[in-house]
């Protein structure tokens, strides 16, 4: 399966990037451009083109804000898959570079050199429409979070809403291996795409025992940056925290030690619940996919 996703600006149709997923030909800059200029010809016209498709492909064109436009090229996959996965590029471009400067366009090169940052977050949401194909380890739907049960949830429930309450806020998670196994209810309020990119972002970074990422929030806060704070508890177990300029980096950390430092064992016996994804205790139908 192959997929390119195209970013250019509405007026000037400038490409701001190009990824793809699978092999395939890349996109050369005059397929980007003839694919942009259809768009923005028929929209001279007041006509909208949202999408066109071949007997194999579907190609879909959607603009954000009046200021940048995407463009989907893939075969194999729904309309509705699509557009939710276009929403979710353009919400990875707001994480890191905020509406504003979305927005606004005269600054061509700083745009591009901001938006790059997205790069990694896009190639992993392309992966996310790999559903079906037989060599994936596991299931990643764009929209939705992957899940982890354990035993120990409600103990680290408790640990967690102390946690956050430390750093003054709502917004707290475990990972372990990079699903969710509790969240705050702050968290849990937050957009499926928020939420994803998010856990996304801390998956791409380097292995740091922490991690402090100014993001924006696409739905909840496009305008404000908040800080995403990622401390490794033990072994592939982090926690994560959405808070303000305060507290410092340091602090989290004495916070993160204070009230997680009774709960070690808990932490690595829910750790092996990976890869199953659900306690030892629990046994599925032999007729259950997955």
């Amino acid at each position: 399966m192959v997929v390119h996703v195209m970013c250019l600006t509405s007026t000037g149709g400038i490409p701001l990037f190009s990824r793809q997923k699978g092999e395939g030909d890349t996109m050369t800059f005059s397929k980007i451009a003839s694919l942009n200029g259809i768009h923005m010809f028929l929209k001279s016209q007041n006509v909208k083109l949202s999408n066109t498709n071949s007997p194999d492909t579907t190609i879909m064109w959607k603009e954000f804000e009046h200021s940048v436009s995407l463009i989907v090229i893939a075969s194999g996959i729904t309309k509705y898959v699509l557009d939710k996965f276009l929403d979710a590029v353009f919400g990875a471009m707001i994480l890191f570079v905020g509406i504003e400067e979305l927005k606004s366009t005269k600054n061509i090169e700083k745009l591009k050199k901001d938006v790059r940052l997205c790069s990694p977050i896009v190639d992993s949401l392309l992966q996310c429409l790999d559903i079906g194909d037989g060599i994936c380890s596991k299931t990643d739907i764009i929209n939705m979070t992957e899940c982890i049960m354990c035993q120990e949830n409600n103990l680290l429930q408790t640990c967690l809403e102390g946690y956050v309450e430390c750093l003054d806020s709502i917004y707290g998670c475990i990972l372990i291996h990079g699903c969710l196994a509790i969240a705050t209810e702050g968290w849990w309020s937050l957009n499926p795409i928020e939420r994803k990119l998010l856990i996304i972002a801390v998956n791409n970074e380097d292995a740091y025992t922490t991690r402090d990422i100014p993001v924006f929030l696409p739905y909840k806060s496009p305008n404000v940056a908040f800080r995403l704070v990622s401390v490794t508890l033990v072994n592939q177990v982090q926690v994560l925290a959405l808070c303000g300029p305060s507290p410092d980096l340091s602090e989290i950390e004495r916070f993160a030690v204070q009230c997680w430092k009774n709960s070690i064992d808990a932490l690595h016996n829910a750790e092996q619940c990976y890869p199953r994804n659900l306690p030892a205790s629990i046994n599925l139908d032999s007729e259950t996919l997955g």
